[in-house]
């Protein structure tokens, strides 16, 4: 199978599954309508859940398909001020996380500027600090500037492996690792910011993730035609999503979705 047809099947079962999903959401919702006792309130948690967990999958997999069409890249690099706006991200993520018990830890400068697609960078954050973050844990996300680079480097728990075995499984992105920690599609955007990618570890099995975006980046011909969008999250929150497979399901009930 050729690399055309093989995307044009992802993007087919992708889209039959969004409308699967669609119903299963449009059922969900109808049902908190009648929803009565704690009982009932759980089972549309668990629901819900799942519900998130296929939309991030579904997601990811159409997002990473788009990524990797040379025809179908789209960035739309703006100048962003990322010291306030990656605080505003790390404040919504933290109140999100707390649902798990996690805690977040942010440290960044008060300005930093830089040309970015923020829909996407956004995306490859979550990706990462969903990536790291364990029930009852704490992450850290920093960011720096480093010559002419934004430096974006999210810490926490990790798989048991040396920081050179993890980087040759981040080349090689069909290597077996822990679900979650799975991130070909944060490793793209930031290859499709002519940044990257890196894994370092230190004692007691912590792992960074560590991204390089250059700070003037420019915006190439042929690939500025619209913004490029960050995958639908079916109604959910994207960082509801994003964390799904952390938050318990209690995060998910009609009265914690309000």
């Amino acid at each position: 199978m050729d690399r055309e047809t093989l995307a044009e099947s992802v993007a087919g079962t992708a889209a039959q599954l969004r409308m699967q999903l669609a119903d299963m959401t449009a059922a969900s919702q109808m049902l908190e309508r009648t929803a009565n006792g704690e009982r009932a309130c759980a089972y549309l948690g668990v629901l819900n859940q799942s519900i998130c967990r296929m939309l991030r999958t579904v997601g990811q997999m159409e997002l990473l398909n788009r990524l990797t069409d040379e025809d179908e890249l789209r960035t739309f690099p703006v100048p962003t001020d990322l010291g306030p706006w990656t605080r505003e991200l790390a404040e919504r993520i933290r109140g999100i996380l707390r649902g798990a018990r996690v805690f977040l830890d942010y440290q960044g400068p008060e300005i930093l500027l830089a040309n970015v697609d923020q829909a996407l960078v956004k995306q490859m954050l979550l990706e990462l600090i969903a990536a790291v973050a364990q029930p009852e844990g704490e992450v850290a996300l920093a960011l720096a500037q480093r010559e002419e680079n934004a430096c974006f480097t999210v810490r926490g728990a990790g798989p048991q492996r040396p920081a050179g075995e993890l980087n040759r499984i981040l080349d090689h992105p069909g290597e077996p690792l822990p679900k979650r920690w799975e991130v070909p599609l944060a490793r793209q955007i930031a290859e499709l910011h002519a940044g990257s990618l890196v894994a370092e570890t230190a004692a007691g099995g912590r792992v960074s993730l560590v991204v390089t975006l250059p700070l003037r980046l420019g915006m190439p011909a042929g690939h500025m035609e619209s913004p490029t969008l960050p995958y639908d999250a079916g109604g959910f929150c994207d960082e509801l999503v994003a964390f799904s497979d952390i938050l318990p399901a209690q995060a998910f009930s009609p009265e914690a979705l309000g």
